[in-house]
């Protein structure tokens, strides 16, 4: 009976127990809920998950320099609130913050140490949770370990408060050059170039963070173990070449500011792999200053001009119609097809002329003659061919923003006519971009193969290839052997001959084959008088073509045609590139030098002038102005003058002509690294001279 009793006693009191223990639970509910809850919702409601930036990918050059890529960047966040944590802490605290407020001060140069001082005092006494101390102010790597060091900071974030937010900032290591290609992405995924149309790769995966809304719309990151890492994005290795994109880009800028055209466009390719090396876009921007400010090579179609003429003499020649000993009756210039006059550029006359010197001299009116003559009855044959020729379809290039080519179809009946196809042969009544037309002259240059150019060949993710892009063949046959082997000598003849469009261009070290194009502009509804859409597009070496490219003034001043305005543009590329190409040519020594002068490098005047008067060279001053270093000109009479090198402060000192040890010397004191190739004296550096560089930038020297 007493066992029964005591277990009775025992439930009641377990059972009394657990009442008021959910008597407990129900009340600390009800006082959560509806007496503190919104202290509590307020809590809550501070703390978010956001996304953290996963670090964007790279963008290499050929040679693996950096186009771009983001730099990880610091801002500096205090807790101030962990020295009321204990009195260790406080100690801590009192102790560090005169010599903080004094490095603060020394570091971001905005305010005294008092006001640093007064602010983090302040905080602390206010139990404030978070300041950022570097705003408008990004630290580095190096600024983040140095503050390590600081006062109250080397106690790191838990018993110092310091808080290093990582973020990160794009940078182009070789600054303007090839701006517009390389591109951009903004906050809202709007860009342009190889970073808007590689953005899925280059932007990896962003991860999750826990942030802590603080008052004054602060928020502090929690890092609580809950966070999800970001997975880095691809790094993208594209095909273009830092010393040719350098050498297009400032002969492009030279010539828009000559001729003060509106804007202009360069691109090189390589002809056997269809490998874009430069690609050059120069607009004329609000302040007068040139600027790239919109790919015209890829995202503007245009009328083609005389350079389409190219097609349509290998059209004639396709369909046994022509061959260019054939002559042409051009008369004195002028030709009506119907009520549509065609005349001459200039108001030439060329009289009876073979086929040969029609494009040579670009004959406007025995082109359409030709083309009016064997395919007025048939303009859909015609079309075909251009179609064979890889022209009406887009490239499907890797930047976006392609236009699809515009040609007038005879099946528009309101605006078919013998006159459409008489323009068309020359370059109207048909629309494509710069970079259609390269395609279409790389194909010639490479054996009658159309390759799909290319500006990214490989995506890669920690050294590991993720996906690589090669060649496509568009077309593996343009036109047959022996029409490959007539258009190549009618474009050497555009060059070649004495009075060809292209004649000015004429280099006594190798041979250029291209195709002049001008044409009028078409805008708002009408012609515009003397505007005018100047090209050159063609390949050099002839015999062996390595490289092909096109260049485009667009309304050049002074009346300038194209073979005043694009063609120089093209042989000043050529020159260069084949001047730094050491398995293009072997450089010709004596051409430095007159009659029995020996070759002189470039260099510091005092030591080459003693060594001249030593050797009894006669040689005297020019221009000099008591410069340092001085390039050497020469004379008929077997002299040598001295010309000044000036060298201006922030910018990259020319060493063309130089020796190597003098070329190093210059580059190395004025804070730049530098990579040789070759041997020899200087013959090409890629940045340009007079660019500004950042100081520990590679610059890449050929010599030969």
């Amino acid at each position: 009976m007493n066992i029964k009793k005591t277990i009775l006693m025992r439930v009641r009191t377990v059972f009394l127990v657990g009442a008021i223990f959910a008597v407990a639970i129900g009340y600390r509910i009800f006082h959560i809920q509806y007496v503190d809850g919104s202290e509590w919702r307020a809590k809550f409601n501070s703390f978010s998950k956001k996304e953290i930036k996963a670090t964007r990918g790279n963008i290499y050059a050929d040679d693996g320099s950096l186009l771009a890529t983001s730099l990880p960047l610091y801002r500096l966040g205090f807790d101030p609130s962990v020295a009321n944590k204990e009195e260790k802490l406080m100690k801590i605290f009192r102790e560090g913050v005169d010599s903080l407020s004094i490095l603060l001060s020394q570091k971001f140069k905005s305010y005294p140490p008092s006001y640093y001082k007064n602010l983090l005092i302040d905080a602390q006494q206010n139990h404030k949770q978070f300041l950022y101390l570097s705003r408008g102010y990004s630290l580095n790597y190096r600024d983040q370990q140095e503050m390590m060091k600081w006062p109250i900071f080397r106690e790191g974030k838990n018993k110092g408060g310091v808080i290093f937010e990582k973020i990160y900032r794009r940078f182009h290591p070789f600054k303007e050059l090839a701006f517009r290609t390389v591109g951009f992405v903004n906050e809202d995924n709007f860009g342009a170039g190889l970073e808007s149309s590689f953005n899925q790769m280059l932007s990896g995966v962003n991860g999750q963070a826990t942030y802590q809304r603080l008052a004054g719309g602060i928020s502090r990151p929690i890092f609580d173990g809950t966070e999800i890492r970001p997975v880095d994005g691809y790094d993208v290795y594209s095909t273009l070449n830092v010393n040719i994109q350098d050498v297009a880009e400032a002969s492009l800028l030279k010539s828009l500011i000559t001729s003060n055209a509106k804007f202009g466009c360069v691109i090189v390719m390589e002809v056997a792999t269809g490998e874009i090396k430069a690609l050059a876009n120069l607009g004329l921007g609000k302040e007068g200053k040139y600027v790239e400010k919109y790919n015209y090579g890829v995202g503007m179609k245009h009328y083609p001009g005389s350079t389409f003429k190219l097609a349509s003499y290998m059209a004639l020649l396709e369909d046994g119609k022509v061959r260019l000993t054939d002559t042409v009756a051009t008369g004195n210039g002028q030709w009506k097809v119907g009520k549509q006059p065609i005349t001459e550029a200039k108001g030439h006359a060329y009289g009876n002329i073979s086929v040969k010197d029609a494009f040579a001299k670009s004959s406007n009116v025995a082109v359409s003659k030709l083309l009016v003559k064997h395919f007025k009855s048939r303009p859909e044959k015609f079309l075909q061919y251009v179609t064979n020729f890889g022209l009406a379809e887009p490239l499907n290039f890797q930047i976006r923003g392609e236009e699809r080519p515009f040609f007038r179809s005879p099946s528009d009946k309101r605006h078919w006519n013998d006159a459409a196809l008489a323009k068309m042969s020359f370059g109207y009544e048909a629309e494509i971009t710069p970079l259609q037309t390269l395609a279409f002259y790389n194909a010639v240059a490479n054996g009658g193969k159309m390759i799909q150019p290319i500006i990214v060949k490989e995506v890669r993710s920690n050294d590991k290839v993720a996906k690589t892009f090669t060649p496509k063949v568009i077309r593996e046959k343009i036109c047959s052997d022996e029409t490959l082997v007539a258009v190549k000598e009618m474009l050497e003849a555009v060059v070649q001959h004495p009075k060809g469009t292209g004649h000015k261009i004429k280099s006594d070290l190798f041979r250029i084959a291209g195709k002049t194009g001008t044409a009028h502009k078409f805008e708002k509804g009408h012609w515009v008088d003397n505007a005018y859409y100047t090209s050159f597009a063609g390949f050099f070496p002839a015999d062996k073509p390595k490289y092909s490219a096109i260049v485009i003034i667009d309304s050049p001043q002074f009346g300038m045609m194209a073979g005043e305005a694009a063609a120089p543009v093209f042989k000043d590329i050529a020159d260069k590139i084949y001047a730094g190409d050491v398995e293009m040519h072997q450089m010709l020594a004596s051409k430095d030098a007159a009659d029995d002068v020996p070759v002189i490098a470039g260099g510091k005047y005092e030591e080459l002038h003693d060594i001249c008067n030593k050797l009894k060279i006669s040689n005297y001053d020019r221009d000099t102005a008591n410069a340092e270093w001085v390039f050497p000109g020469l004379k008929s009479n077997r002299a040598v003058y001295w010309k000044s090198n000036k060298m201006e402060l922030n910018t990259v000192p020319d060493v063309h002509g130089l020796c190597l040890r003098d070329a190093v010397y210059l580059l190395e004191n004025f804070g730049y690294r530098v990579r040789t190739v070759g041997r020899g004296k200087v013959i090409s550096q890629s940045p340009q001279a007079k660019r500004s560089l950042d100081k520990g930038s590679t610059i890449i020297v050929t010599l030969g």
